[in-house]
């Protein structure tokens, strides 16, 4: 039998960086870069569609002073992570993150995380590495601990202003 901990131990790890990133972001009113995020995604469960939208059907900016919260992070050149979070509701939070050879997203639902590798497009803007198009899906997303499975449908995101962290 082949030992999985490790691996996913490493992508909890790197899920749970980004949503405290994001929460230390929000609760000091914004980091020193205040990214512009906007967009949506979509994930499937049980014959259930779940959406997680930062408002106006993605077009809206989330800001500090929404219930939606968001942030970006561009790592090294060409590695990008993308957070959306909305407390209260049963898809609260969403990550995707194009980690240099392994793009994946992380959702929670109803307090519980799922993850999977996804393709992750980025379409960078004007030559700015710190504004694109970003998008993922579909992809199946597993619960980890038990398997349960859910689908990434779609998420479609613009992002601009996204921190730079090389």
């Amino acid at each position: 039998m082949h030992d999985m901990s490790e691996p996913m131990a490493n992508t909890l790890a790197c899920a749970l960086s980004s949503l405290l990133w994001v929460a230390v972001c929000v609760s000091f009113g914004g980091c020193i870069a205040h990214p512009e995020i906007s967009g949506k995604a979509v994930v499937t469960r049980d014959g259930e569609e779940l959406v997680i939208d930062t408002g106006g059907n993605g077009t809206r900016v989330v800001d500090a002073s929404g219930e939606v919260a968001g942030g970006c992070v561009v790592r090294n050149k060409g590695e990008l992570s993308v957070v959306v979070q909305r407390e209260g509701a049963a898809f609260s939070f969403f990550d995707m993150m194009d980690q240099a050879g392994s793009p994946h997203v992380s959702v929670e639902i109803d307090g519980k995380l799922y993850q999977g590798a996804c393709e992750i497009t980025i379409e960078d803007l004007q030559d700015d590495p710190y504004e694109a198009d970003v998008s993922a899906g579909p992809c199946d997303i597993i619960r980890l601990f038990d398997g349960a499975k859910a689908r990434l449908e779609t998420a479609v995101f613009h992002v601009s202003d996204c921190s730079g962290a090389d």
